[in-house]
């Protein structure tokens, strides 16, 4: 629809359990009315999850999701009430688009699975993924005014959040147990919180870790994962030793996989706190031990920097015996491995205080502004639903992601746990108190690129450790 063109009308469902007309969407998202429709938006390359959903649409609501073993006889309003099954079925479907950017391998097929699921048990509702770099290309599209419905985002929200051109996700949370602070997880719940308001819940929740070869670290005398920073520089060392050829550890090439050997330093991410437009803090002798400490090991040759891709086909062919990653790749790692060997896992070890941290990291689900209010509540709607504890177990095991609820962490049962030790590893740093959420930024990328310029040249010997952190 173009923007001369004048927006259709949907019935809307009211308290009383009535139906109203109302505009569908505003010209910037119109419905997809039949199969092969195309959402609005630039760029668009691929869609998935094209199932059309018929009947009533649903909203946000602990009564409104309908279990995905089955239709309900009625589709609950936004206070709670029941609609008439004979009424909510001539209610149209509501459709939206929602921007990710999961384009492939293990987690672009679960998250096709998980929204066919969504779409097959929700008569009312209908949601077409669009496979897209949402991170970059939301800010454009919110400028243009052509935002999707609902998006997928990385920690770069904190701009948005600084425009006011996100819905805070407060006036859909509120008093549901599913989406409460009583059942994320720690750093889940403050992840896109800005002054108690929620602009991005995380919907993919990453964590850091280390994955190894099993055999070769049994080749090279290690008994058991290192608890420390000093003992996996001894483990590097082993590997160096006993493996010729094989380099000991792979690193990504992004200060961001510095952080949590930063904080377990006893740095601190940002000065005064973690809200929108603080300064940050890595001019301290946190930064110069933790720098120091990737300095030593690239300069005996024990530790090499790569893409995360890149890592995992050296893993998986035997040109290194660890690398670090996050649990965004362990479903990826796998499946290059293929069974040649066990992989193992653990998270980033301990430093100078005695304690291991971690960041939460990870896409976020957003709202752009403009759109209606039944849009708006549709993409709650699916929202809701992907934090129930069926969808959570389900990506966690099909992807390797974390659970972000503490009620899906503990329906993951104990065999799988055992059996996949990345998995293991992110639900044991996920729980951990000394797991932060990535800070809401509005300059978050200016402030990277130049962490990752720093750490680059004084971890290689371009320049001293101590002169690059006084550039920060």
């Amino acid at each position: 629809m173009s923007s001369k063109q004048q927006p259709r009308r949907v019935a809307a469902v009211l308290p009383d359990g009535e139906l109203r007309d109302g505009p569908s969407s505003s010209s910037r998202e119109p419905l997809i009315a039949a199969r092969g429709g195309r959402p609005s938006g630039a760029g668009l390359p691929q869609l998935r999850g094209r199932r059309r959903s018929s009947g009533a649409f649903g909203v946000l609501a602990a009564s409104a999701v309908i279990a995905a073993c089955g239709a309900t006889s009625a589709v609950p309003s936004s206070v709670g009430r029941s609609v008439p099954a004979a009424k909510a079925a001539t209610a149209p479907t509501v459709s939206f688009s929602l921007w990710e950017s999961h384009n492939g391998g293990p987690v672009g097929a679960a998250m096709s699975t998980l929204v066919s699921r969504f779409d097959k048990s929700h008569r009312g509702v209908h949601v077409s993924i669009v496979v897209t770099k949402a991170s970059s290309k939301l800010e454009a599209a919110i400028a243009a005014g052509d935002p999707p419905v609902l998006a997928e985002i990385s920690h770069y929200d904190g701009v948005l959040v600084k425009a006011g051109a996100l819905v805070s996700w407060n006036k859909f949370i509120g008093g549901d147990p599913t989406l409460s602070q009583a059942n994320f997880a720690p750093a889940v719940w403050r992840n896109g919180e800005v002054g108690s308001q929620h602009y991005r819940l995380e919907a993919d929740l990453k964590v850091s870790e280390v994955f190894y070869n099993e055999t070769m670290f049994a080749k090279a005398g290690i008994k058991s994962p290192p608890k420390t920073w000093a003992e996996l520089a001894v483990d590097a060392a082993k590997v160096k030793l006993h493996l010729h050829g094989v380099i000991p550890i792979g690193w990504k090439d992004s200060s961001a996989h510095i952080l949590p050997a930063f904080l377990s330093d006893g740095g601190h991410l940002l000065a005064h706190s973690d809200s929108v437009g603080h300064s940050v803090d890595f001019a301290t002798s946190a930064g110069v031990r933790s720098f120091s400490w990737f300095r030593s090991a690239y300069s005996k040759g024990e530790l090499v920097f790569g893409h995360g891709t890149a890592l995992r086909e050296d893993l998986a062919t035997g040109h290194m015996a660890m690398i670090d990653g996050t649990s965004a790749g362990y479903a990826k790692l796998l499946a290059a491995v293929g069974g040649k060997f066990k992989v193992g896992a653990f998270v980033e070890p301990a430093g100078s205080t005695g304690h291991a941290y971690n960041i939460a990291q990870g896409l976020g689900f957003v709202l752009p502004k403009g759109h209606t209010v039944v849009q708006d509540r549709a993409a709650a709607t699916f929202v809701r639903w992907w934090f129930e504890v069926p969808q959570q177990v389900y990506w966690a095991e099909a992807t390797g992601f974390a659970p972000e609820t503490r009620a899906a962490a503990a329906a993951v049962p104990a065999a799988y746990r055992s059996s996949h030790p990345g998995l293991a590893a992110s639900l044991a740093a996920v729980a951990s108190p000394f797991t932060y959420p990535r800070p809401v930024s509005d300059s978050y990328s200016e402030v990277q690129a130049s962490l990752d310029a720093i750490f680059e040249e004084g971890v290689t010997g371009k320049l001293s450790v101590t002169a690059g952190l006084a550039e920060l």
